[in-house]
């Protein structure tokens, strides 16, 4: 090595060194700001999917002559979610192989 690379290279490290803890306390603080975000949208995600269900349901229902606010009306949305959540949780036992 020549002198001047000597000189420059424990410089280079420990710019490159502190620019890598920055980064990394950078990333921690985007990370802990937007955690409570990401649950918020979870949430926001899940209702909405739980209403289009109820609607699917509902449609479903009510495609086959059965009028919206009986009692076989709800019997048969009841019996869907049933299915629905029966079929589910065949498929999260498959993905546990």
């Amino acid at each position: 090595m020549q002198p001047y690379s000597r000189k420059r290279a424990p410089r280079l490290y420990g710019i490159v060194h502190t620019a890598l803890w920055a980064g990394l306390a950078l990333w921690l603080a985007i990370l802990v700001t937007s955690l409570p975000n990401m649950s918020q949208a979870r949430a926001v995600v899940e209702r909405q999917r739980a209403l289009e269900l109820i609607a699917e349901n509902h449609s479903y229902c009510t495609k086959w002559g059965l009028a919206v606010g009986t009692h076989a009306h709800t019997l048969c949305t009841m019996d869907v979610q049933e299915i629905r959540t029966t079929h589910e949780k065949r498929l999260a036992d498959d993905m546990a192989f």
